[in-house]
């Protein structure tokens, strides 16, 4: 079974270069689930994107970390060093409550994860896993979730449009919008059939007309409704 935990930079480290090989914690539910050959990746804090795997060898478990310690070790100072540092993590009402554990470990791999949680082309999974030393991890969305993915991905494409004004990235753009319209079972028929009577109504974009402001007489709650949207701001 391979369980997930997190760890500050120090601790990561130590067991990443072997001079750390027990892991400290409240044998709280997560904890009592972590058997002996079980596996964990501990991910390194603040920003979880170097991992490391270790195999569990052995559960040391104590009602205390004094009482744990002491079985470890023999020195008093250093007992006392380790049993202060706990409890900077953890209470004492906490370990009472639950108890405490040690957990021996051996390193078995290290590496990098980047996580991304976006929508990406369909060949990316592909050409990540055909680079030595790296490994995809996906799966795929529903139809209401891609949805949602594409709305965001449009963001993303016309930001960096707007950051480059590249061909290229207005290409990025219409393949999302196309995949849009495919999941909406659109046609650019359609499309083209609104795009021109809107033009017909309200004009296009050829006169590169800028507009700064409108005087009124009365109160327009619609024309602000429009103007106090977020991303007109």
């Amino acid at each position: 079974m391979l369980h997930k935990m997190r760890l500050n930079e120090s601790p990561f480290e130590r067991i990443k270069n072997r001079t750390k090989t027990i892991e400290f914690r409240l044998y709280d539910e997560k904890r009592s689930q972590i058997k002996i050959g079980d596996k964990i990746e501990f991910s390194k804090l603040p920003e979880l994107q170097e991992t490391i795997l270790v195999e569990v060898l052995e559960l040391y478990k104590e009602e205390t970390f004094e009482k744990l310690f002491r079985k470890l070790y023999t020195d008093e100072e250093e007992i006392k060093r380790k049993v202060n540092a706990m409890y900077e993590y953890y209470s004492p009402e906490n370990e009472k409550k639950y108890g405490v554990v040690g957990i021996k470990i051996n390193l078995l791999a290290s590496g990098f994860r980047y996580t991304y949680n976006k929508l990406v082309r369909d060949k990316i999974p592909e050409n990540i896993d055909s680079e030595q030393g790296r490994k995809s991890k996906f799966r795929i969305l529903d139809d209401e979730e891609y949805l949602t993915e594409l709305n965001k991905k449009v963001l993303e494409e016309a930001n960096e449009f707007i950051e480059e004004n590249s061909i290229e990235e207005l290409g990025d753009l219409m393949e999302v919008l196309n995949a849009i319209i495919k999941l909406k079972g659109y046609n650019m028929e359609e499309i083209n059939k609104i795009m021109k009577e809107k033009e017909e109504k309200k004009g296009a974009f050829n006169n590169k007309i800028y507009l700064e402001y409108v005087d009124e007489e009365r109160r327009n709650l619609e024309e602000e409704k429009e103007l106090n949207k977020d991303f007109r701001k």
